[in-house]
């Protein structure tokens, strides 16, 4: 048994399937297929039941994954301090991040990072909240940049998090779409959800935070809103609702895809919005490295001296 062997049956685990393990791991599936069967010969068990598709893990494969994902990590974390003694030179970076996100807050921390570690190698895995959350479970990440409140869902006592800053949810609407009776304070741009709520919501799909965000914020006014349709990023939900599709709840951050005059399409809701956290979650038993941690200090300088406008 070697690192590689684990590898290839954790890769085949995660992708249920070897041929998109393989395409993962770079190698043809004949050769996975055949390592495979080689290191269920070693062991003497099988490992997955190939009678079912997608495959499953057996109850000697979930022992195996179970013990190959310590030992995986044990790797990861041996190589991280032996990169330290190096002072983070060479230092390898596994994050996840949303997409959108990651197009928001990477480019303007990157440089900076750049110029310190010039060799580090990014390793960055997009996805949703939920899902990034279980891949650092699996140790495919190190750590993950997401909004996560853990007043309002439960985390996982293995990890730790920290926070990064502090995002408010705006109304986002054409700039002529709200009469003034919908108003509570129009010089404020303060509308009244009840006199809106008739209107055509835009949503986001349930796999992103922001959709529970948006569901707290009706249900905290004990409203319905009547949905159009739910799109999957909150820059597209900015983008129909300010063309005059009808109105939506989005991330402050996500406004800036509307351009320099973002503000005019955006509306308050509340005289006390609803916020989030935007924290990095990384597990308690983990180690990152000395360029990770200064990224994660990058990210804060950026972000957390309040909202950029």
């Amino acid at each position: 048994m070697d690192f590689r062997e684990l590898r290839y049956v954790v890769a085949v685990a995660d992708c249920s399937s070897i041929t998109q393990a393989a395409r993962q791991l770079f190698i043809s599936q004949p050769s996975l297929s055949y390592a495979l069967g080689q290191i269920e010969k070693e062991m003497g068990v099988k490992l997955f039941d190939r009678s079912r598709q997608p495959l499953v893990l057996t109850e000697a494969g979930r022992l195996y994954v179970k013990t190959a994902r310590h030992i995986l990590q044990e790797e990861r974390e041996l190589k991280n301090r032996l990169t330290d003694l190096k002072d983070g030179q060479g230092a390898q970076i596994r994050l996840g991040i949303p997409s959108e996100r990651a197009g928001y807050m990477l480019p303007p921390v990157i440089n900076k990072f750049r110029a310190k570690y010039p060799d580090s190698e990014f390793s960055i895995q997009e996805a949703g909240s939920e899902e990034l959350l279980e891949l650092l479970e699996n140790n495919r990440v190190d750590f993950v940049i997401c909004p996560w409140d853990k007043d309002d869902r439960e985390i996982s006592p293995d990890f730790t998090s920290e926070l990064i800053y502090i995002e408010s949810i705006v109304l986002v609407a054409a700039k002529n779409a709200f009469r003034d009776d919908m108003f509570l304070d129009k010089k404020a741009r303060l509308v009244d959800l009840a006199k809106i709520i008739q209107l055509p919501f835009i949503g986001i799909k349930k796999r992103h935070s922001i959709h529970e965000k948006a569901e707290e914020i009706f249900r905290r006014s004990g409203l319905i809103p009547h949905l159009l349709l739910s799109v999957e990023s909150s820059s597209s939900a900015a983008q129909l609702a300010a063309c005059g599709l009808g109105y939506t709840l989005i991330p402050r951050r996500a406004k800036k895809i509307l351009g320099p005059a973002a503000e005019e399409y955006c509306y308050h809701y509340s005289r006390s919005p609803v916020q989030w956290k935007i924290n990095a979650f990384y597990r308690k038993d983990g180690y990152l490295n000395k360029a990770e941690r200064y990224f994660l200090e990058l990210l804060k300088q950026e972000f957390g001296q309040g909202e950029k406008e």
